[in-house]
């Protein structure tokens, strides 16, 4: 049973309640104070870590040595790694735009197209990949790649190529991958931002003269930049810090940068430099999102 409340019960809890009532700021950072060790605990001291480990140096034997300094980070610059970044930046692009164009028409059909029972089961349809560990479905995407697979068997089936495709290790693999991966994290956004589009915008458009072209453009496409924005930061952040899918669909061939962080802390042993690498990364993608964030609310209040 419930503890009975009583006006001796009120009475004593009457105080503290009075005390918070006092202290707004304190009221506040009582109900913060959860969120706020663990986002500090767990978050913020270990990245103030990993950057003073950044200008600390390796020693041969694997450990750090603290002479600080700016080294990793002039090492960062070298030839080498910057193809490596150069990868990174237009898998993740192009990722991203592949992504647009093909998550905007399920989203607007699953928004405005379809009603009842049959967006639930198509919105199921989006959620599932979640259901299923993601190592799990790169590896699918092995088997289908892979010389003896299913796309292969396929096209030698019906007689399109004589020889199996190299499909496996190859940056096309690596594409799919990250295209198949990221898709939801696209539609989902802009789902959520078309569903509330209102129908009687659109009919006041047609009735005023507007073809379903200019109607797109002028209502449906403004209203719709902030969800294609949050899923084209989502898609993006995702794909250029991407490990696990460029390692197992690209090998050795198609290192990313994520790969080169992953390597330099579990194969190389070399803190320090991998943390400047991660840093480096980290500065160009707030970079990158700050442009694209007032690039999107220009274009945003030039079409309005």
């Amino acid at each position: 049973m419930s503890p009975e409340i009583t006006p001796s019960t009120v009475s004593k809890t009457e105080p503290v309640l009075r005390f918070f009532r006092r202290r707004p700021a304190l009221r506040t950072a009582s109900l913060l104070s959860g969120s706020l060790v663990w986002l500090v605990g767990f978050f913020l001291l270990p990245l103030a870590y990993l950057l003073a480990v950044s200008f600390a140096r390796r020693s041969p034997y694997g450990t750090i040595e603290w002479t600080l300094g700016v080294s990793n980070y002039w090492r960062a610059f070298q030839p080498l790694y910057l193809g490596v970044y150069w990868r990174s930046f237009w898998m993740a692009v192009l990722t991203t735009v592949l992504c647009m164009l093909l998550g905007y028409p399920v989203a607007y059909t699953l928004a405005l197209k379809v009603s009842g029972r049959w967006k639930s089961a198509l919105l199921m349809l989006v959620v599932i990949p979640f259901w299923t560990s993601f190592l799990i479905r790169t590896y699918a995407w092995m088997v289908i790649l892979r010389t003896e697979g299913l796309v292969n068997t396929t096209l030698m089936a019906l007689h399109l190529v004589h020889e199996p495709l190299r499909l496996l290790y190859t940056p096309l693999a690596v594409f799919i991958g990250l295209v198949y991966g990221e898709l939801p994290f696209m539609i989902l956004p802009l789902y959520a931002v078309l569903q509330k589009l209102d129908p009687i915008l659109l009919e006041a458009a047609q009735d005023l003269g507007a073809d379903r072209w200019h109607t797109f453009l002028r209502i449906t496409l403004p209203i719709s930049l902030p969800g294609l924005s949050a899923g084209g930061v989502l898609v993006f952040i995702a794909s250029i810090g991407a490990f696990i899918t460029p390692d197992l669909l690209g090998g050795a061939r198609t290192i990313m940068v994520g790969n080169l962080i992953q390597n330099q802390f579990a194969t190389v042993r070399d803190q320090p430099f991998g943390s400047a690498v991660a840093f480096l990364l980290t500065f160009v993608v707030l970079v990158l999102l700050w442009t694209g964030s007032r690039r999107a609310e220009r274009l945003t209040r030039g079409i309005l």
